[in-house]
């Protein structure tokens, strides 16, 4: 079955679709939020808004096919979401793409003290006899 009315496109990201395309949505949607809640949303009591399942910023287009109406605070949260996960991948890239700091060296652990064998003589207690032995 085809559609008796041409599916509406947007002229460009910046067009808003008319009542009448809302109005299809709501009929399509059944009247219930697209977000998953189950609520039935009036159209003369509730901030309704319109929302693209793919955003535009995320390669979606601005036709009938990719809108959906959300009760405003459910469009809120679904935004944020968006946003959080949108910066996520920014940085997992920025980290990717960038040079990673090398890491700054230390002194080290101090120098140990030379060990005492019979076969090394210890050059400060050979120093300390010599002193004494003058006296």
């Amino acid at each position: 079955m085809s559609r008796t009315v041409p599916e509406w496109i947007g002229k460009s990201d910046d067009a808003m679709p008319s009542i009448h395309v809302r109005l299809r949505i709501y009929a399509k949607q059944n009247g219930i939020c697209a977000c998953g809640c189950g609520r039935v949303m009036n159209l003369n009591r509730d901030k309704v808004d319109c929302d693209h399942i793919l955003a535009l910023r995320d390669g979606g287009l601005n036709v009938e096919s990719n809108l959906q109406l959300l009760l405003a605070e459910h469009h809120l949260e679904k935004t944020r979401a968006e946003n959080v996960a949108r910066g996520e991948e920014r940085r997992h890239k920025a980290k990717a793409f960038t040079r990673q700091p090398s890491r700054l060296k230390g002194k080290g652990f101090p120098k140990a003290a030379p060990q005492r064998n019979a076969s090394r003589p210890i050059t400060k207690w050979a120093a300390w006899n010599q002193g004494v032995a003058d006296d």
